[in-house]
């Protein structure tokens, strides 16, 4: 299964039969509300045109249920599962662009099954008290993945979580209900992953994710597969995600890209290997 970070909290999962979206942040949104949370780095609007079989909010917060983005990823679009926290399904149900999805409300403990996936809320403790985190079993090769969202240090959260992870998603921010990087180095090494994954950072802030130390630990870079090897594990250093010019490179790609005839799209391969190259995230399944 490939895994793209989004942004943030933003990831999506793309196996041989499921395309799943968590906590997708793909506007600006935030900066009419506060100057100070314009994004640091441009939206890839391809992933707008995604056509997700499950999406998945964890929190109410507008950077994980963002309204803007989910209006177009489910605008006239039925038969998308959204799986929420109770305080973003109340927000989406009264949503006119996703009153065509199947809205759950779902939360810690709750479970939900499709195809070779299986998911399960896990405690979170963050201000939005109904708020979850994720266990994904993925039985085609029988690994976990944990995504905490965010969540403050809590031993009853690590409690839930099983042994023997594959991947594990940890906020490192110390804002908005996330743990800082202390903190999220504790929890950490209570947990059994083979790797570790910082997430909730970047967006808005300046943070480097050479100050968070932990075995296993692969810094994503926006919008491209996570590589979960052990070329790609840095446990004493990590490379700058954000380059100065990352915002050029991408409007230079963008641009080039947009002049291009749109290509017929074709057919997945039968086998995604962790380390193939991105999929078109807006390609049919």
């Amino acid at each position: 299964m490939q895994i793209v970070w989004l942004g943030q909290g933003g990831l999506m999962l793309v196996s041989k039969k499921n395309k799943i979206l968590i906590d997708p942040y793909l506007s600006n949104a935030l900066k009419k509300v506060d100057k100070g949370l314009k994004r640091k780095f441009r939206v890839k609007k391809k992933f707008l045109k995604v056509k997700p079989d499950i999406i998945i909010l964890t929190n109410c917060h507008p950077d994980h249920t963002d309204t803007k983005t989910l209006s177009k990823l489910l605008k006239k679009r039925s038969g998308v599962t959204v799986l929420s926290c109770e305080n973003a399904f109340r927000t989406l149900v009264d949503t006119k662009d996703c009153s065509k999805a199947n809205h759950v409300m779902f939360g810690e403990g709750d479970e939900w099954s499709f195809n070779s996936l299986h998911i399960r809320g896990i405690k979170a403790r963050t201000d939005d008290r109904t708020a979850f985190g994720l266990l994904i079993t993925d039985f085609s090769d029988n690994r976990k993945y944990y995504v905490a969202s965010n969540t403050l240090y809590n031993e009853e959260i690590i409690e839930q979580v099983p042994k023997e992870l594959y991947a594990a998603f940890v906020p490192v921010s110390g804002t908005f209900g996330c743990m800082n990087m202390q903190d999220a180095e504790r929890f950490s090494k209570k947990l059994d992953a083979d790797f570790v994954v910082p997430i909730n950072y970047g967006m808005f802030d300046s943070l480097d994710p050479d100050q968070f130390k932990c075995l296993g630990k692969v810094v994503p870079k926006p919008f491209r597969a996570i590589e979960f090897n052990i070329l790609s594990v840095q446990s004493l250093f990590a490379p700058k995600v954000f380059d100065k010019n990352f915002n050029e490179k991408e409007q230079k790609a963008e641009e080039k890209e947009q002049a291009q005839p749109e290509e017929k799209t074709e057919e997945q391969p039968k086998e995604i290997t962790e380390n193939a190259p991105l999929i078109d995230p807006s390609a049919n399944q």
